[in-house]
């Protein structure tokens, strides 16, 4: 790539002024972890548990400290931690991007500001009133990771760097190894090196470097796969992965079957574990069926039944299913859940596929109003116009020579949406709490792109105007 990153002398800011950046940004984060504590969720006792079902990293992350500091005080090590790890990120992309464009302090201070404004809708606005860092559970460190990922994220599209592609996919294991959600950073990368790679090499070179990133990805989701299977050989004697992967599709297999789609399933026991379970979520109007005309009714419905159906009928259910027909309660009960989930999803997908694309498309709708905004009459206008004005924004100024890496970067952040928001809506539906890591980063990465474009305009205008007096004095000149 014939670009090179050189910054200025002049546009970079000084240390001192970065210090107080970093300052700011980790006693903010601090502040909320001494102010507000521990936050233990309803799936805290999942990681501490460090349960089959759960990612290796974070129950190992709270496992190394609850061995070091001893189980009555590690909790509170742990959101220091995550509340550094997040100041330190914060600080860190903010950073990258205020250099890259020549930002000035007040405009980086804006960027940091769109992500304390989200830390504190979190604890004082959001329903579950704590901020991310402050809760035992994976978003606690996956929120910085994913920051720390775009950063270099945006260092692949903008300059094709190996290094920064391999620490980028070196991190995405690490991340899917966090939360399976987190494998869209893969998407992400791919989609955006596709797309802001384009007429900006030589073809051999586009499709060479296209090629090595494909193959750096699929490197890395073995990576992930084998650091599972490790974790679980090592806890459990069990050299596999995870268990109720399969879960979340199955969730919204049984929420759009029919209780006659029993007729699709050929396997007797299976069939009948099919029956007992639609018979409970029909009792429970737990099923497309029950669902008020139009998409908004229907995403509601399915989000207010799905923790239910997951949970309540179908982890729980499944689990004591083959426990009863022989299994050993534990990880063979488990995966005996997993085959049978697996059993059900291939045998109902394809006729009910219409019904699962409607759902798909209500929980897009849902997921990318909830990435800027929260489902409303009115926000849900405002969300159509903030993506309108965002995608205007990016085509402008890559249209515009002077403006088009601050619109790669428009591109990618909004690929890094779309992808987060389109991977969810497959597996589970788009609450606040999977769609808030890009919130601050659209916002952000939207103001700079409007900075860096209307500044461009207004040197135009000044050049203009400047070309106009030479042009009015050579004719006085003329005229005399």
């Amino acid at each position: 790539m014939s670009e090179e990153r050189s910054i200025p002398e002049k546009t970079i800011s000084t240390g001192k002024n970065r210090w107080i950046r970093l300052i700011v940004c980790l006693t903010f984060y601090l502040v909320l972890c001494f102010v507000f504590g521990v936050q233990l969720c309803a799936d805290s006792n999942g990681y501490i548990r460090m349960d089959s079902a759960r990612e290796p990293v974070y129950p190992l992350f709270l496992w190394t400290l609850r061995s070091i500091f001893g189980e009555s005080r590690y909790l509170e090590v742990v959101i220091l931690l995550q509340n550094l790890l997040m100041g330190v990120s914060v600080f860190w992309i903010t950073d990258e991007i205020g250099r890259e464009f020549a930002l000035k302090e007040r405009e980086i201070a804006v960027m940091i500001l769109f992500h304390f404004g989200v830390a504190l809708l979190c604890q004082f606005v959001a329903g579950r009133a704590s901020v991310y860092p402050n809760s035992i559970m994976t978003e606690g460190i996956a929120m910085s990771m994913w920051l720390l990922f775009l950063t270099l994220l945006f260092r692949v599209v903008l300059y094709a760097k190996t290094k920064d592609m391999v620490m980028a996919l070196i991190l995405a294991a690490v991340m899917m190894d966090t939360r399976k959600q987190m494998a869209v950073g893969y998407i992400a990368l791919l989609g955006s090196v596709i797309l802001a790679w384009i007429g900006r090499m030589t073809p051999k070179e586009y499709l060479k470097k296209t090629v090595v990133c494909l193959a750096g990805i699929i490197g890395s989701v073995v990576l992930a796969m084998a650091g599972t299977r490790l974790y679980n050989y090592a806890l459990r004697g069990n050299f596999a992965q995870n268990t109720r992967d399969m879960n979340l599709v199955l969730t919204t297999s049984l929420y759009v079957a029919d209780p006659e789609d029993e007729r699709l399933i050929e396997e007797e026991t299976v069939r009948e574990l099919f029956s007992k379970t639609m018979d409970a979520l029909m009792e429970s109007e737990s099923n497309y069926s029950f669902a008020g005309k139009g998409w908004r009714n229907l995403q509601t419905h399915y989000a207010g039944h799905f923790d239910m159906i997951t949970i309540d009928v179908t982890a729980n259910g499944f689990i004591d299913y083959a426990v009863e027909r022989g299994f050993t309660p534990g990880m063979e009960a488990e995966q005996e859940a997993d085959r049978m989930s697996t059993v059900i999803v291939k045998s109902l997908l394809a006729d009910n596929l219409t019904t699962y694309v409607r759902i798909y498309l209500a929980n897009m709708a849902e997921g990318l109003i909830n990435t800027v905004a929260k489902r409303h009459a009115l926000l849900d206008w405002y969300a159509l116009f903030a993506y309108v004005a965002y995608l205007c924004l990016t085509i402008g100024c890559l249209c515009v020579k002077e403006c088009r890496k601050v619109g790669i970067l428009g591109l990618a952040m909004f690929i890094a949406v779309f992808a987060n928001v389109g991977v969810t809506a497959a597996l589970i539906f788009c609450q606040t709490r999977y769609m808030i890591y890009n919130m601050a980063m659209f916002y952000s990465v939207g103001f700079v792109m409007a900075a860096v474009f209307f500044k461009y305009l207004s040197g135009q205008r000044r050049q203009d105007n400047k070309g106009e007096r030479k042009n009015r004095d050579t004719q006085m000149e003329k005229n005399l």
